[in-house]
């Protein structure tokens, strides 16, 4: 699906576009053109931005691409291309997708494409149509708008996560359990993916910021913004995940001081009964000639010994302190 929004001084209008019956000349006479694509028609999309808009073909073959990093390129022709990777619409947990968000301008058109569906730019068509959003005056303004909702979804997520983790770490210490282990492990996973899209983005806004903003139609303010807000994603990121690494190992190491404990008890107990089994197992054999079995006081004898020897060995544990 096609879908354009323009603009002039009267306001705006948005229809679905056929393909075949559009040209540049529909573009002329308005202030601001959004054309928004959507879907997996790869083939006409790529026929669209070629032939009727007149993009690059190695830029439209990375904006077409199902993954690519997120990358930010001069064309010719005075055009400007932003490669995005944003939350898919559905994603609002650490169980998130995401979505390869192009976007291209130049002038007074905009050009956005998206597979599937992008909750920034939904949420952006539903602000111009409500009125909660005034029309946007340049190309800048309007992808300031979309990609401003597209960072912002990131950071709620990341403050879950980072709530989630000082409760782990907690019931780290009071009740461990593999569970506790799995989750941490699906969060080392996603936070290393969340850190590196941070870090493509805060490289995409700081290489835009390096391309004369002003001359551009950029409001350094906004670029400035939007640097900030990706700079402190891949921290936050960042951060998580190594305190994710952290209380991985500390499971692991309290798992094993537990095991430890739990070994040296029984080792304690196996110690202690080595040599008293010894002692039954040679009273046990049955010999004929052992003279100490006619003695009449030989058994309580025998039950002092290893009882003599069972103290013995729990006082030189205690002495040295392995119980």
């Amino acid at each position: 699906m096609i879908r354009i929004t323009a603009w002039n001084d009267k306001g705006h209008t948005s229809a679905e576009v056929d393909i075949a019956r559009f040209d540049r000349s529909s573009l002329t006479g308005h202030r601001l053109v959004w054309i928004d694509l959507v879907g997996n028609n790869t083939d006409e999309h790529r026929d669209f931005l070629m032939n009727r808009i007149g993009l690059d073909k190695l830029a439209v073959d990375d904006a077409l691409r199902a993954r690519h990093p997120p990358k930010y390129e001069d064309l010719d022709g005075g055009w400007s291309f932003l490669l995005m990777r944003g939350f898919d619409a559905t994603s609002t947990s650490v169980k998130f997708g995401t979505i390869q968000l192009a976007l291209f301008w130049r002038d007074n058109l905009v050009v956005t494409r998206h597979e599937k569906p992008s909750a920034s730019v939904t949420e952006v068509e539903k602000a111009l149509a409500s009125g909660e959003q005034t029309d946007p005056e340049d190309a800048w303004r309007l992808l300031y708008a979309i990609l401003r909702r597209m960072l912002d979804r990131y950071l709620p997520i990341l403050l879950r996560i980072e709530a989630r983790l000082e409760e782990i770490e907690e019931l780290i210490l009071k009740r461990p359990s593999d569970r506790l282990l799995a989750e941490l492990m699906e969060f080392s996973s996603q936070l290393k993916r969340l850190r590196r899209i941070g870090a493509y983005h805060e490289k995409c806004f700081a290489s835009l910021r390096a391309h004369e903003p002003r001359a551009r139609g950029i409001n350094p303010a906004q670029l400035t913004d939007l640097f900030e807000q990706a700079e402190r994603l891949h921290s936050l990121s960042t951060l998580q995940y190594e305190t994710t690494a952290d209380l991985t190992n500390g499971y692991l190491s309290v798992s094993a001081h537990r095991l430890n404990n739990v070994m040296r008890v029984l080792t304690v107990v196996t110690v202690l009964f080595v040599p008293l089994t010894f002692i039954a197992g040679i009273y046990g054999m049955n010999f004929e000639f052992m003279p100490e079995l006619s003695w009449r006081w030989s058994y309580f004898v025998v039950l002092g010994a290893m009882s003599t020897v069972a103290i013995g060995l729990l006082v030189l544990f205690r002495r040295k302190g392995w119980i």
